[in-house]
């Protein structure tokens, strides 16, 4: 049941600024909308903040599937609502206990029709994309995508990169690209057959079955697990990755290019693409890890987070063999930092 703004309100905001006490009575209750349900990682969210919903599905018992931010949101609509379109403008009115919007229309409250309908008529691609979602919501756990398999200890560092990089284009994070480069002739085929969505059986008829099939309830799920992964990637411009280091042990990575700004060559002229890559560890001797590795050009920044302090002065104690083997590879260490006594990176 949808709470009145009020009792929303109160509960999650007991102490906290009147600006909240100015939306508990600016707002009629009866325009509420409550999240049902919401993903894992939820997208950068504030009271008070204005945004745009894209009606995905009308699921019955006056419920609608949006895109907010290019997450999904499944919202229980007040009795005798009746939006109009297939976007929705909403404020942000409660983030706890129960995430909580309020409908708006050209910055006022929308007017409601008492006809209780829903009106919306779905594309082929809505409902695609739709049931895909709704599957990878699941909180069954499936291993969406491939998983780092790395052997750093035994494998050169030429080879590690060469195999970092295949399973990085392997993992379908990049699937649709490879098609496109397929069609010009510029991906192989046997590479493209390498990846999770290749290798999916799926038809348009189990898509619109959703998840009534047992057979095909799986690899929805899988392939609904990668898709919220794609989201995730164009919205937060990174690539996340899990796997092993080495065997036994289990790493996360994150893979970033950063916002061309400042960075630019000696004359000024032209900018130079800034990646950043951060890797996180718990190692049976160093204990908790964090690594931050900057690439700018040529140039490479190194920060490193360590949980012990005696690991931390090992890192610094070796430096200059980091820094020899950099050189080695054509690189330069232009700074080296080491912070101690702190949690390693998440």
């Amino acid at each position: 049941m949808i709470p009145s703004l009020p009792n929303a309100i109160s509960t999650s905001t007991q102490g906290s600024s009147p600006t909240l006490n100015q939306l508990r009575t600016s707002v009629d209750g009866s325009r509420l909308l409550q999240a049902l349900s919401q993903p894992d990682s939820l997208p950068s969210l504030m009271v008070g903040e204005l945004l745009t919903a894209k009606v995905a599905d009308q699921l019955g018992n006056n419920q609608l599937a949006v895109l907010i931010k290019n997450a999904l949101f499944t919202l229980s609509l007040p009795p005798g609502a009746n939006p109009s379109g297939d976007t929705l403008n909403l404020k942000v009115v409660s983030l706890s206990p129960a995430l909580t919007f309020a409908m708006q229309e050209g910055g006022k409250e929308a007017s409601l029709p008492q006809d209780g309908s829903v009106a919306v008529k779905l594309s082929v691609a809505s409902r695609y994309l739709t049931t895909l979602l709704n599957a990878g919501d699941s909180n069954a756990a499936v291993n969406s995508g491939k998983t780092l398999q790395l052997d750093a200890g035994a494998q050169k560092p030429e080879q590690l990169a060469k195999q970092l990089q295949q399973d990085v284009k392997q993992s379908g994070l990049f699937y649709e690209s490879h098609l496109k480069d397929f069609s010009n002739g510029l991906h192989a085929l046997e590479q493209l057959k390498q990846e999770p969505q290749a290798k999916l059986t799926l038809s348009m008829q189990a898509l619109d079955d959703g998840q009534k099939s047992a057979a095909a309830k799986p690899q929805l799920q899988e392939l609904g697990h990668l898709v919220q992964r794609q989201l995730d990637g164009l919205e937060q411009r990174n690539v996340q990755l899990q796997g092993l280091a080495w065997p036994g042990q289990p790493m996360q990575m994150e893979i970033q290019r950063e916002p061309m700004e400042n960075e630019r060559k000696g004359d000024g002229s032209e900018d130079i693409p800034v990646w950043s890559t951060s890797l996180s560890l718990n190692l049976p001797a160093l204990g908790g890890m964090g690594v931050r590795v900057r690439l700018v050009g040529q140039s490479v920044q190194v920060s490193f987070k360590a949980e012990d302090d005696d690991a931390g002065q090992l890192i610094r104690q070796h430096a200059t063999r980091l820094r020899d083997g950099m050189a080695a590879a054509g690189l330069t260490l232009a700074g080296l930092a080491v912070n101690q006594n702190e949690p390693a990176a998440e």
